[in-house]
């Protein structure tokens, strides 16, 4: 698993998008607001959404348009509903799980006689794609 950067940092372009959210009904709470823009591999503090909400920072960055936050919204299929990691930022990772995957049901399957070798490999693959990771 990647190493947690310290002082993760919300981009402007985020920052826009959380104003945008904040004006908008459908995102009644900083943490529905903080589950867009959290994952695995990145971690966002509730207080950030909080310092925005309150003009406390980031009073000069305009909000995001309407139809910025309906690109974002839809990217949102890009995410893997299962682990929440990301279609694309976190490729490697998925092919890691699918792998493993792979290899613990080509064990598990009858009738392979080859079996435990199958296993060996796909894990070795499903290894490398983490470690690349």
């Amino acid at each position: 698993m990647p190493v947690r950067k310290r002082g993760n940092r919300l981009e402007c372009r985020e920052i826009a998008l959380i104003q945008a959210m904040i004006t908008n009904s459908r995102w009644p709470d900083d943490q529905d607001i903080l589950a867009c823009f959290t994952r695995p591999t990145r971690s966002i503090n509730h207080r950030a959404i909080a310092e925005i909400r309150t003009g406390k920072k980031h009073v000069a960055v305009k909000a995001a348009t309407a139809g910025e936050l309906k690109a974002f919204i839809a990217s949102w299929s890009e995410i893997d509903a299962e682990t929440g990691l990301s279609l694309h930022g976190d490729e490697l990772l998925i092919k890691a799980r699918e792998a493993m995957i792979a290899a613990v049901h080509t064990f598990n399957s009858g009738g392979l006689t080859f079996r435990t070798e199958l296993f060996i490999v796909t894990a070795v693959v499903a290894w490398t794609y983490l470690l690349h990771a």
